[in-house]
């Protein structure tokens, strides 16, 4: 099987038909960092967007928040439903879901968001609890952990054939989905996606956290900490039935990266809700 990398450079290079980032995400992000950011300002933001605007308000009014009375019509309303953090990184997922669109290879797109919708929120919850927020903040972590996994979407894309291959590797290896990928196509969905990211208007430590996601240890500084939370978090993932099939199982039991991470044991059962909470918001925001 034939190394990708070098026809990967020609695409990122050329730039034709790649996923971007939509600039209302960089907006509502932007907007996360802002201590003076309110209703106001996320309302003005999703102004520009109007479908986007439909969608949260269609999630304000869904089971899991549903509340006797007349529907949420307003994203005022809604913040005050749902609380103005879940709505600004739910805005964030809603758009870069929309923005990637349905895709055209192999990947249940639908199951692809919804494990990275939930992969953001865990580790966003992670990140408070054990995580340098004066150097990486909460709201980037959980772009990170949105964002960890694109790196399948441009595979899947552009190289059809040789994801086949590798995905067929998997009935006779259980290996990790990156392993393999190292093996037979000479970089994993990591790096990939690093390269996809590095094109875009964001820190250097989100492409970096995202390229070490697969293999935390040899990430540098403080993205050391972040890449392994983003991996406790696939395996929380896992562990509770909602990974992501395609990847296989995690090289390291939830459990280990838990207590390498120095999560109190006394967290853990709020870091198992988290998640099962996490994922049920999630497929929603995929569907």
């Amino acid at each position: 099987m034939a190394y990708i990398y070098p026809r990967l450079q020609q695409i990122i290079s050329r730039g034709d038909d790649l996923p971007t980032l939509p600039s209302i995400v960089l907006e509502l992000h932007r907007a996360l960092e802002s201590p003076n950011a309110g209703t106001a300002h996320i309302a003005g933001v999703l102004d520009q967007d109007p479908s986007l605007t439909a969608r949260l308000l269609r999630l304000a009014n869904s089971a899991k928040f549903a509340r006797p009375g007349a529907p949420i019509t307003s994203v005022p309303a809604a913040v005050a439903r749902m609380g103005l953090n879940r709505v600004r990184s739910t805005c964030i997922a809603l758009a870069v879901v929309k923005g990637f669109g349905g895709g055209r290879g192999r990947l249940d797109h639908e199951a692809f968001w919804a494990h990275s919708a939930t992969v953001a929120a865990l580790t966003g919850s992670l990140w408070d609890l054990v995580g340098d927020r004066s150097v990486i903040s909460t709201q980037d972590a959980y772009l990170v952990g949105l964002l960890h996994d694109i790196g399948l979407l441009v595979i899947d894309q552009y190289f059809p054939e040789e994801f086949a291959e590798v995905l067929a590797q998997r009935e006779h290896h259980d290996s990790p989905l990156g392993a393999l990928e190292e093996r037979h196509l000479g970089i994993d969905h990591g790096a990939v996606a690093s390269l996809l990211i590095g094109r875009w208007s964001l820190p250097s430590f989100v492409s970096e956290a995202v390229f070490h996601h697969n293999h935390p240890d040899q990430a540098p500084g403080p993205v050391a900490r972040l890449a392994r939370v983003i991996a406790t978090a696939e395996a929380m993932c896992w562990q509770v039935d909602v990974g992501l099939e395609v990847e296989g199982r995690p090289p390291e039991l939830a459990a280990v990266l838990l207590r390498e991470l120095d999560v109190p044991a006394s967290e853990v059962r709020g870091v198992i809700e988290w998640t099962y909470d996490a994922y049920a918001l999630a497929a929603q925001v995929a569907a």
